[in-house]
């Protein structure tokens, strides 16, 4: 950012010096004015939006009232609070309630802070330390506090955070709110919309909490450019494996400003006020760089992204089913086929049952697009699958060298498995609990995914409740269901629809070939 500060710098101090009267000067000066107060206006339009994150963690002996005005030690509202790890969020709306404010921030800002129970029952992951209904505190652990533009803060829990995209949103319990003496109505919501990708060289504003210095609510600014587009990156600890995140595949916006500690969650502005990302301090995937200034682009996949998890439902990838390599430019051009691109990837290994063997997809074929956008490696075409999400249909191109054909396929996407002990959050699930079953595509967490990695046609049971029908039925998680009364269930979508319009004993056919009755 630096570099664009002493730019501006030097352009307004410029602009102040008296003018000759030339001409070409005075529309000069004009224009360099009128871009200083669009500046300033798009800031004081949109610092209201933008709040400073706060954690911290209160250990046992630091859990009894006896602090100024009985408040609990340390207390996140006292002038000389300073928290262990800070960030910063954008006030958005829920998509359930028009009145009801959250927060929309990077994971690694809130990572380890308490976890919101207002699905109750439904609850995927219900935290020791968060209560239903979310307003008494907990007493032992890591808590956020949130500090809005004027000055008043409160608790936040996470309603569901996806660390693969390195995105969650927060929840603010109206109990707290009241507490603080905030309204909702009055803590102005962003408008979330997917934006078209930026231009090299566009002016971008950003607001954060660097160091720390924002926790009085009041936004720092800065400003900078655009470097580049679909830039790679890695969270710390990121080793590459299967549960990597989706931007080490190119995803990012990367700014000419070194972000400083505290701005991850922030706004990325253009000039006319509009949200075009999500500043997020990460490292570039080459280890070249720390502290790089790179920013989540809120397009269309992210935005998928978003509005799950404001939700509080567990964020999906999209799965083809193949091991994919890179084809170079000297590969290609040993392919008869006739190429308008320089590389692509290639389908080294299809797995049996995928919904790319299902598409018709064979080892060995080329994959030259995804949904009308160009493959040139294996990242590219793993970025458009994965964010396209499961149970979507994508159209790829193919070059088969056996046939020497051009082929489009349609694909309907499977799902990503997600590994145990993730620190996904999701406080809501998609479906209610069936006579105590909960279920999965296939493919949905990894522990059941089997060695082979044969796509099986049916719904695998990821939990059974405790005496609940299912389990006096004998049925354990891991078994999959390939048939509901005859009908088949290749996805939770399917199998709900099949067990919902059914109120007595229902006959659940097991792919290990065992025929179950459920009772009520």
């Amino acid at each position: 950012m630096r570099s664009s500060v002493i730019l501006l710098s030097t352009l307004l101090s410029w602009v102040t010096l008296p003018v000759s009267g030339t001409a070409q000067e005075r529309p000069a000066a004009a224009g360099l004015l009128s871009l200083q107060q669009s500046l300033v206006r798009v800031t004081a339009r949109f610092e209201p939006s933008v709040v400073a994150i706060a954690r911290y963690r209160i250990a046992d002996n630091n859990t009894t009232p006896g602090g100024p005005n009985g408040r609990l030690f340390p207390d996140p509202d006292h002038p000389d609070f300073i928290p262990s790890e800070y960030g910063t969020g954008i006030v958005i709306g829920s998509p359930t309630a028009p009145d009801r404010r959250l927060i929309l921030t990077c994971f690694h800002v809130v990572r380890g802070g308490p976890i919101s129970r207002t699905a109750g029952t439904n609850a995927r992951r219900p935290s020791r330390l968060s209560p239903p209904g979310g307003s008494a505190p907990p007493t032992v652990g890591e808590r956020l506090h949130v500090r809005f533009s004027n000055r008043r803060g409160c608790p936040a829990r996470i309603l569901a955070a996806d660390p693969r995209s390195d995105l969650a949103v927060l929840e603010l319990a109206p109990d707290d709110l009241n507490q603080a003496g905030l309204d909702p109505k009055t803590l102005t919501a962003v408008t979330l919309a997917a934006r078209p990708q930026p231009a090299k060289g566009q002016f971008v504003l950003l607001l954060g909490n660097p160091f720390a210095i924002a926790r009085d609510g009041s936004a720092s600014v800065g400003w900078g450019l655009i470097s580049n587009t679909g830039r790679a990156a890695i969270m710390t600890g990121d080793r590459g494996g299967p549960d990597h995140s989706i931007h080490r595949l190119g995803t990012l916006l990367q700014l000419d400003s070194r972000l400083k500690h505290g701005t991850s969650g922030g706004p990325v502005l253009d000039t006319n006020g509009q949200l075009i990302g999500l500043t997020t301090t990460i490292a570039p995937r080459d280890g070249v760089e720390t502290a790089a200034g790179f920013a989540i682009p809120i397009t269309a996949p992210m935005l998928r992204i978003i509005d799950t998890l404001r939700r509080g439902l567990e964020v999906e990838y999209g799965f083809l089913g193949i091991q994919p390599d890179d084809v170079s430019s000297g590969q290609l051009a040993t392919y008869t086929g006739s190429f308008r691109q320089s590389s692509a990837a290639r389908a080294a290994r299809v797995f049996r049952g995928s919904p790319a063997r299902r598409a018709g997809i064979l080892t060995g074929d080329l994959i030259l697009s995804a949904a009308r956008r160009r493959v040139h490696s294996r990242y590219d075409l793993m970025r458009q699958i994965e964010l396209t999400g499961p149970g979507r249909e994508i159209t790829l191109t193919l070059w088969r060298e056996t046939t020497r054909e051009r082929l489009q396929v349609r694909v309907r996407l499977g799902k990503w498995p997600v590994p145990d002990g993730t620190a996904l959050v999701s406080s809501r699930q998609r479906h209610a609990p069936w006579r105590g079953l909960e279920v999965d595509y296939p493919t949905g967490r990894r522990r059941f995914v089997p060695a082979s990695f044969e796509f099986p046609q049916a719904v695998v049971i990821t939990s059974v409740h405790p005496g609940s029908p299912a389990a006096t039925a004998g049925i354990e998680a891991g078994d999959f269901i390939e048939q509901v009364a005859d009908q088949s269930t290749e996805t939770p979508a399917e199998f709900f629809k099949a067990v919902d319009s059914r109120s007595g004993a229902v006959l659940l056919k097991l792919l290990d070939g065992r025929n179950i009755r459920v009772a009520p």
